[in-house]
């Protein structure tokens, strides 16, 4: 694949785990330090051609990744080509000389596996400090350099910075997912070609006046037009405090006249509104 394709880093993350399975190995997969480096490398100007990112949007224990959601509402130039799901397995990670729990006095990762495995790491490691990271990765590094500690991150990471499983299968739910969003900023850009087939759904960003029933009303064409609604999620109005905007997920892609008319009565019903994206799901 020639188009770059930029996923949170460094090498071992989970995002990195979730390119090489969307794209493969031989695709031009480029390390970003931070969700602000992947708007800033989506939307540089001189990019050619211009890159796709894979970013996490949703863990089925731990919830959204409100990073990616800001992400959407702050940049309309930036949209949504597809959607797909892939299975996170968390690893209690440690150097070679670590050979017992009861040595371990600091845990790393990022605050989403952390949460992901809070109950595990509770009954593994009770009197240790958990501390979060800036990426899975990122703990395992740590890990690999400080006596004493260790990080919660996936094999990929433990071959990198050659670490020793302690426990393994750490996640509290066997049934832990995260899904990604393949996103760029090109607007002529077409879904990659393993993406045309599946359900489709789209994301809608409202804002809605804060009044009461203001959110049922303007969601209330929807149910009319027999959408089911997927996701809704709210997020804080930068400089409007106790003020939000909402994400809203619906399971369509508004080719039906009756989906497309219950748009436009949402629409009028909010503050303001726009389509994030309408992907297929995989």
């Amino acid at each position: 694949m020639d188009v770059p394709v930029l996923y949170l880093g460094p090498e071992g993350t989970y995002s990195h785990e979730a390119a090489l399975r969307r794209f493969g190995a031989r695709s031009r997969l480029l390390p970003c330090l931070s969700h602000y480096d992947v708007v800033d490398r989506l939307r540089a100007p001189a990019a050619r051609p211009r890159p796709l990112a894979v970013v996490p949007v949703e863990n089925s224990s731990e919830g959204p990744v409100t990073q990616t959601l800001d992400l959407l509402s702050a940049h309309p130039e930036i949209s949504i080509l597809e959607g797909f799901s892939m299975p996170v397995r968390h690893h209690l990670l440690a150097g070679r000389a670590v050979k017992r729990l009861e040595e371990i006095e600091r845990v790393y990762s990022h605050p989403q596996a952390l949460g992901q495995c809070r109950s595990s790491l509770r009954k593994l490691v009770p009197r240790a400090e958990l501390l979060a990271e800036s990426s899975t990765a990122a703990a395992a590094r740590r890990a690999a350099a400080e006596p004493g500690s260790a990080a919660v991150a996936s094999s990929a990471a433990a071959s990198i910075h050659r670490l020793g499983a302690l426990a393994r299968n750490l996640q509290d739910s066997d049934a832990n997912v995260t899904r990604f969003f393949v996103v760029t900023a090109n607007r002529r850009a077409t879904r990659p070609a393993a993406a045309r087939a599946g359900a489709m759904r789209s994301l809608l960003y409202l804002v809605i006046g804060n009044r009461p029933g203001a959110l049922l009303h303007a969601l209330a064409p929807f149910d009319a037009a027999g959408l089911n609604l997927t996701f809704i999620q709210s997020r804080p109005l930068p400089g409007r405090p106790w003020e939000y905007g909402f994400f809203v997920e619906a399971a369509t892609d508004w080719k039906a006249p009756a989906a497309e008319a219950a748009w436009r009565l949402v629409l009028a019903l909010s503050e303001s509104g726009r389509k994030l994206g309408t992907y297929p799901v995989r």
